[in-house]
């Protein structure tokens, strides 16, 4: 791929703001140095996430990916092309950190492509943490966040990534967003996912149940976090329990894919509020 794709930075933020519109209330919460370092952060997270998991060529995505890898090992060198490490990269403090932090993220996006179909959460635990345990790394790292538990942070960054696919459900999918097991359990097929019933519904509810309970687990752990992951991981809370209670799980999730503004300003002041007081 070229340098810069024929895009500027402030296009690549504004795709992960239309992803992810509770960043930009979290920005407000945040000290005026990390702002710009945690929205470079985030941008390039989702670049290098929507690539692994939303790409249609599969041989496409690994190119770009490993382009991606040497982009990253570069930048921290400081011989950054592309308008996202760039905007990163200008930082000294990003580049003060470990340099093989960064390509060891693309690498861990990279392993995405040809995973296959998990069969169990443990399974899609594991490889979800090649991406997200030194995404959870890097985050502490440049948010300033002493002893931070990279283990229950990678998998608050797991539960985000799979809330965010179950609304993208459909049978066709090459890779579910759920593990396989699920199906078995429940005695469906692939083509029964097309169609709300009973039985996908609950389903759904059992998978929503085992990422609430691991979701609470890692939540509660109790060691500092960097404050754009306690604002999510507030919101994912929120959003399974309020999609628990809904008569049909997945019709909840799919009329409602983002937290409102009035819920991500609240969930940001109370977070950014708990942090400051330790």
């Amino acid at each position: 791929m070229s340098a810069h794709d024929g895009t500027g930075y402030a296009s690549y933020e504004q795709r992960w703001l239309a992803a992810q519109p509770h960043n930009a209330i979290v920005a407000v919460f945040l000290p005026e140095p990390l702002r710009a370092r945690a929205a470079a952060f985030g941008t390039l997270v989702h670049e290098l996430a929507d690539t692994a998991f939303n790409a249609r060529e599969a041989q496409a995505a690994a190119a770009k990916l490993a382009w991606w890898q040497q982009e990253l090992h570069d930048a921290a060198q400081g011989r950054a092309r592309h308008p996202i490490a760039q905007a990163l990269f200008a930082d000294a403090a990003v580049r003060a950190l470990d340099v093989q932090l960064w390509p060891a993220i693309a690498a861990g996006a990279a392993a995405q492509i040809d995973a296959p179909g998990a069969g169990t959460l443990t399974q899609s635990r594991a490889q979800l943490a090649a991406l997200h345990r030194p995404v959870a790394q890097a985050q502490a790292a440049l948010l300033g966040v002493a002893d931070a538990d990279s283990e229950h942070d990678a998998t608050l960054w797991s539960v985000a990534h799979w809330l965010d696919s179950v609304p993208t459900l459909r049978p066709d999918m090459a890779r579910l967003p759920l593990p396989l097991d699920l199906l078995a359990r429940h005695g469906l097929a692939r083509p029964d996912l097309a169609h709300a019933s009973p039985q996908r519904n609950a389903l759904l509810r059992d998978w929503l149940e085992q990422l609430a309970e691991l979701h609470r687990a890692a939540r509660s752990a109790g060691r500092p976090r960097a404050v754009p992951l306690r604002v999510r991981a507030r919101l994912d809370a929120n959003r399974i329990a309020v999609a628990l209670r809904a008569p049909d799980a997945l019709a909840w999730l799919q009329s409602r894919p983002q937290p409102g503004r009035w819920e991500s300003l609240w969930a940001a002041w109370r977070e950014a509020r708990a942090a400051a007081l330790g």
